[in-house]
């Protein structure tokens, strides 16, 4: 009986092998949870377009949108683990498992992850009126009004809310919270000076920057965006570990081989290093990046736990 499973064991292994150096022998469908024309449509179909060229197969983006992405990650979650469905994912991503009472399905135990993909910086911008031009007397301001101060997002939930959330707890001050649907109407507000402050997408804000419409106080990557050079990070003002960016990448569903998942995320690797992705990039404000499945997992259980602490802490009820 022992050599018949040793036997059995190095079948498998093969069999595995040449199943992932077949991969993919047809299309494979990449599906975003928004509508087309929005952030994570504009990140996905530059990647897939250069895993086709690198892979010999289609890769066709098919639109599930509503809740935040939930209602296409499910749709992938119970699709066949076989490295023919993915999900582009977004920062709601890590989010919505704190924000919804409820989900149907597991984040962490129902998807294999993949790859990131890209990474858009997020600042923190003032209307010119708030009499602050560092974060430091932005603080000090803000303690001195005593709650009168407001701060804009895209919608309850979301990265730009619950920067503002981190904002308040990494400095004790206190801001009212206007929703938006959206965050051009959000910031739309803000430029008119119907709201105080928000944290944005550093592209769309750098025209109003130059212009003198928004002011920037901090950008709150771990690096200075490279759209706002001048513009210091949290932590280069003393707000350590202080992170909220808008990342981007694509999962499968759980029980996808191993071999496939490494052979898509080389293909992402390789992907990200190309030129022409990289400038097409460069217009969107974006950047290319890559992992390795294991460095995607990681980030993922290490971004639900830090927005868990914040929405706790905040107070937030989930939907």
């Amino acid at each position: 009986m022992k050599p018949l499973c040793v036997a059995i064991g190095v079948t498998f292994v093969v069999w595995g092998g040449a199943k992932a150096q077949e991969y993919p022998v047809k299309t494979v469908r990449i599906v975003v949870g928004f509508a087309p024309g929005g952030p994570a449509d504009l990140v996905v179909r530059p990647v897939a377009q250069k895993l086709h060229e690198m892979l010999g197969q289609p890769f066709v983006v098919d639109y599930r949108a509503g809740a935040n992405g939930v209602i296409g990650a499910e749709a992938v979650a119970k699709s066949a683990p076989d490295g023919y469905t993915l999900l582009a994912t977004t920062s709601g991503f890590t989010m919505n498992p704190n924000t919804f009472a409820k989900l149907p399905f597991d984040t962490i135990k129902d998807f294999a992850p993949v790859s990131l993909t890209a990474n858009s910086d997020i600042a923190f911008m003032v209307n010119p009126v708030v009499p602050a031009r560092t974060l430091r007397e932005f603080i000090a301001v803000a303690k001195a009004r005593r709650n009168a101060l407001t701060y804009a997002s895209s919608g309850t939930g979301g990265s730009l809310h619950l920067g503002g959330e981190m904002l308040k707890l990494a400095t004790g001050i206190d801001m009212l919270h206007v929703p938006y649907k959206g965050a051009s109407l959000a910031m739309a507000d803000v430029i008119g000076g119907h709201v105080d402050v928000m944290f944005i997408s550093v592209p769309p804000a750098i025209p109003q920057v130059k212009a003198g419409k928004l002011r920037a106080l901090a950008t709150a990557s771990a690096q200075r965006a490279r759209g706002l050079p001048d513009v210091p990070t949290f932590a280069e003002q003393g707000f350590a570990d202080f992170e909220v960016d808008a990342r981007y990448g694509l999962v499968a569903p759980a029980g996808v081989p191993r071999d496939i998942l490494q052979k898509l995320s080389a293909a992402v690797a390789k992907a990200a290093q190309s030129p022409d992705l990289k400038e097409r990039y460069a217009t969107l404000g974006l950047e290319a990046i890559s992992s390795t499945p294991e460095q995607f997992a990681d980030y993922v259980r290490r971004d639900i736990a830090k927005w868990r602490k914040v929405i706790a802490a905040a107070k937030i009820k989930p939907q």
